[in-house]
C-alpha cells in the first residue's frame, strides 16, 4: 500500500514547473527511497507496490524519459523486489550516474574543442541543467550567449542569470530568435527525451528555433544522455503533450465564446533539424545515437507496463 505522503510526493513532482531533468530524477528517487523506509521487514515481498509505484512515477511527466530509464536501472533485472535488493542497487547507482556524467562531459569537450581559438556565439532556450554545467566548466572558449527567454515560465531568464556572470550574455524574447539568429554561430537544445524516429521533445519554442537556425544554415546540436531516450515511443506507444494551465499565458477570465487558450511546454523537433548528439555515447549522428542507445539501455524490461 502506498501511502498518503508518498502520493503527495508524487503530486508534488507532477506540479513542479521549474527543475531540471536532473534535479526531477533526483526527487522521483527520493520518492522510492522514501517508500522503502516505510517497510519495515527488509526481505518482505513488495514486488506489487514496485510496479504501482513505478507506474506512477512513469505517469507523473509522459514527455519525460529519464524517470523511466532510472526506475528501469532498479527493476530491469530484479525477479524478487523486496527492500534488501532495492537498497541494494541504491549503492551502485551513484556510481552509474558519474561513469554517465562523465562520458558526457567528455563528449562535450571534445565538440567544443572544434571552435577552440574561436570566438563562439550560441543560442540557447529554456535551461538545460546539462548544457549550463558544461559550459560553465568550460575555461577554453570565449562564449557569446543569446538566451530565449522560453514562455511562458521564462526559465531562459534563469540560464541568463548564472551564465552572463562569467560570459557575454544577451536576454531575448522568443519572437526575436529570428531578429538574433544572424549573429549566432550554433544553437544548442536541452533534451527531455528522444523518440524512436530521432526527433526530440524539448522546451516549447525549440522546433521554430530550429527552423529558423536551417533557414539560416546554423547547425543545431542536441545534449543529452542516454537516459534520455523514450522506451515508451520505443514501443510505439503515443507521446502525450500535457496541456497546462491557461492563467499562465491569460490571467483575465475568459468568455466561452471569445477564444480559446492554448498552454504547452514542450513541442517536438523532427530529427532533420540537428547536426548531431552530445551524449554519454559520444558525439553522434542522430541515426548514430539511435543504433547505439538500443544496445546500450535495457529495454525488454518495459514490456510489462504496456
Amino acid at each position: 500500500m502506498i501511502s498518503k505522503t508518498i502520493l503527495h510526493m508524487i503530486h508534488d513532482l507532477k506540479t513542479d514547473k521549474t527543475s531540471g531533468a536532473s534535479e526531477l530524477i533526483e526527487f522521483a528517487l527520493e520518492i522510492l527511497e522514501a517508500y522503502l523506509h516505510t517497510i519495515k521487514d527488509p526481505n518482505m515481498d513488495i514486488t506489487e507496490d514496485i510496479l504501482v509505484l513505478s507506474k506512477e512515477l512513469f505517469n507523473v511527466r509522459p514527455s519525460m524519459a529519464p524517470i523511466i530509464n532510472t526506475i528501469g536501472y532498479f527493476i530491469h533485472d530484479l525477479e524478487f523486489f523486496s527492500k534488501q535488493t532495492l537498497l541494494e542497487k541504491f549503492k551502485t547507482f551513484p556510481a552509474e550516474r558519474l561513469r554517465i556524467d562523465d562520458a558526457l562531459t567528455s563528449a562535450f569537450h571534445s565538440f567544443l574543442e572544434r571552435f577552440e581559438g574561436k570566438k563562439l556565439n550560441v543560442m540557447l532556450i529554456s535551461y538545460s541543467t546539462t548544457i549550463i554545467k558544461h559550459l560553465k566548466e568550460n575555461t577554453k572558449n570565449d562564449f557569446t550567449f543569446y538566451i530565449l527567454e522560453s514562455r511562458p515560465l521564462f526559465e531562459g531568464r534563469r540560464t541568463a542569470e548564472i551564465l552572463s556572470s562569467n560570459f557575454e550574455t544577451h536576454l531575448i524574447t522568443d519572437s526575436a530568435m529570428g531578429k538574433f539568429i544572424k549573429k549566432v554561430d550554433i544553437v544548442l537544445l536541452g533534451i527531455d527525451s528522444i523518440l524512436r524516429d530521432g526527433s526530440i521533445v524539448n522546451k516549447i519554442g525549440s522546433y521554430p528555433l530550429a527552423c529558423i537556425a536551417a533557414a539560416n544554415n546554423k547547425d543545431v546540436y542536441a545534449v543529452g544522455d542516454s537516459f534520455k531516450y523514450n522506451l515508451k515511443s520505443h514501443y510505439n506507444q503515443k507521446i502525450i503533450i500535457e496541456t497546462k494551465p491557461i492563467y499562465e499565458v491569460y490571467s483575465k477570465k475568459i468568455k466561452k465564446e471569445l477564444f480559446k487558450v492554448h498552454n504547452f511546454y514542450f513541442d517536438i523537433t523532427p530529427s532533420n533539424y540537428f547536426k548531431e548528439i552530445i551524449s554519454d555515447l559520444g558525439v553522434l549522428t542522430t541515426p548514430e545515437f539511435l543504433e547505439k542507445v538500443k544496445s546500450t539501455l535495457p529495454l525488454e524490461w518495459f514490456k510489462s507496463f504496456l
